[in-house]
């Protein structure tokens, strides 16, 4: 790499780092999964257990969903250098976000051997919105795609350099994936079966052939260790989101039935391919990449595209040279494309980009190959025309971040389902904990109790001895009732002096309290929480 190439990827760097950053507005909108991470990194840091007291765990119990522990665990310098607060528990992500350029930088570089495509392809995942929405949050599914993308860079290099060292990174870097997020297990038998496909391949010398089926040794074995925690942990969040499992799945086959319809035609394999089908396509519509991203407004909303409408429009153009020229690695980058979205379509929760981040990055490699060969094949003078693309694409890029910072994280929508307000309830419950013996407290939006544990600094010795989840709902989700002097059942009781009832707006409907006696949290003009005290 020469002088000049490192300097643009170094300012690409840190022009990632520099969007990742949360600002002070939306940095009070914590999630409950953000602060679990959190708080259970903290936990670990101080006692070497998770929240339930189970000692280094290889799955985080957490809501009853069992998070994989390596967020949780990458984050610990971090925690233990800043102490636990919103900044310290996304610091992990912000430093991805500051190396995952170079890495993709890395792997474009190794399937094409073009600076100019390597490049691009940074600056694309440096600019990308729809990387940068998981990214600032704490959210796994960033390390798992960064790690993802590092796993498919050195198994080309074990591929076509089967050394020890290479073999044993892959590996490292494969495992570390596969306890990141759920979503990482498909792209590991991925690369099982692709090194099998090379292994078979006539062409293979019997050098590559004796590194073939090391790396599917290696790969295998680790695939099967890491499922032993399956069987050690059962986790049911799991099974419930497959979307086979939804009673709705059960009762569209029964309606079919009763309306007299073939067994033969309608039946779980025939209805769950046809909604498998129907669900996996959609990750490639442009409704869902350049429109409206996902569903969930927690990491989407109208108009705030995936990907630009011109890098959509690329992606089909380099897919076309990619055959043209029948680039060496063009089968295991369509691959990696067609397999991105694969889990994500197997639930019921509707288009997920979080289940489906990496997605993202072979269509921004792709496009940028694109853009490349397009504009080298242009005989004429094409100056006029890559600056239109260009300031179509930077205009794309300003909007959707315009879009995403100064309106998204102002909307009432997003407010609540950021779950904004809890820091604001714990500072509250902070400052009036010794005047009142009970708060009781509406877990209607989510698990209040994790953010007064995080907030709190809730000491992780004595929490370890309350903690006590629920048997897990019909969505694989547990709730902690209750710990020290909370309650997480809002129950309006008048006779029960020296409590807290705080709850939503609605949970005061018909309760005959003076409204000039209930306080109120507020995000922006939202109104999230009323307090009433009842002395």
């Amino acid at each position: 790499m020469n002088k000049k190439t490192l300097f643009i990827l170094l300012l690409l760097c840190l022009f990632s780092f520099f969007l990742n950053l949360p600002r002070n507005s939306d940095n009070s909108c914590l999630t409950a999964d953000e602060a679990a991470l959190g708080y259970n990194t903290y936990s670990i840091a101080q006692t070497g257990k998770d929240e339930y007291a189970t000692s280094l765990p290889l799955r985080l119990k957490s809501f009853g969903d069992y998070k994989m522990p390596l967020y949780s665990y990458f984050s610990i310098p971090f925690v233990d250098a800043f102490g636990l607060n919103e900044t310290s528990t996304r610091a992990l992500n912000d430093l991805l976000a500051l190396l995952f350029p170079a890495a993709v930088f890395f792997l474009a570089k190794k399937l094409f051997d073009k600076d100019s495509v390597a490049l691009l392809s940074s600056f694309l995942v440096a600019a990308s919105l729809g990387l940068h929405v998981l990214g600032r949050q704490a959210h796994e599914s960033y390390l798992a795609a960064f790690l993802i993308t590092l796993v498919a860079l050195w198994f080309i290099k074990a591929i076509k350099r089967p050394t020890n060292l290479s073999i044993f990174i892959l590996s490292l870097l494969s495992l570390l994936s596969l306890f990141s997020y759920q979503s990482s297990r498909i792209f590991i038998i991925f690369f099982i079966m692709f090194g099998a496909g090379y292994l078979f391949h006539s062409k293979n010398t019997p050098q590559g052939k004796k590194g073939s089926r090391l790396i599917i040794t290696s790969l295998l074995a680790i695939f099967v260790l890491f499922s032993l925690t399956d069987v050690i942990y059962k986790p049911e969040r799991v099974k419930n989101l497959l979307f086979f499992n939804n009673i709705g799945f059960s009762l569209k086959i029964d309606q079919f039935r009763a309306e007299r319809g073939s067994r033969l035609l309608y039946n779980k394999l025939t209805i769950g391919f046809k909604d498998l089908t129907s669900e996996y396509s959609k990750y490639f519509s442009p409704q869902f990449l350049m429109i409206n991203g996902d569903g969930n407004p927690r990491f989407g909303f109208p108009d705030m595209g995936i990907v630009t409408p011109i890098e959509y429009l690329f992606l089909f153009i380099g897919l076309y040279f990619l055959f043209r020229y029948k680039e060496r690695w063009r089968f295991f980058l369509l691959a990696l494309l067609l397999i991105s979205p694969l889990t994500a379509s197997f639930t019921w929760a509707g288009l997920s980009l979080s289940r489906s981040l990496f997605f993202v990055i072979p269509i921004l490699i792709i496009s940028s190959y694109g853009v490349i060969k397009f504009f080298a094949s242009l005989r004429k003078n094409y100056r006029v025309l890559l600056i239109v693309f260009a300031a179509l694409e930077l205009f794309f890029l300003i909007y959707s971040w315009d879009l995403y910072l100064n309106h998204y994280l102002k909307r009432p929508i997003t407010i609540r389902a950021l779950q904004c307000g809890n820091r604001e309830l714990a500072d509250y419950v902070r400052t009036y904990y010794n005047r009142f013996d009970k708060f009781y407290i509406t877990k209607k939006n989510g698990q209040p109790y994790i953010f007064l544990l995080f907030y709190l600094k809730y000491p992780p010795s004595i929490y370890q001895r309350q903690a006590h989840l629920s048997p897990p709902d019909e969505y694989g989700f547990g709730q902690v009732e209750q710990f020290d002097k909370f309650d997480f059942n809002f129950k309006y009781d008048p006779a029960s002096k020296k409590s807290v009832f705080i709850g939503y707006p609605d949970d005061f409907n018909n309760l005959g309290i003076d409204q000039n006696k209930i306080k109120k949290i507020k995000v922006n003009t939202e109104e999230i929480f009323w307090i009433y005290e009842n002395p």
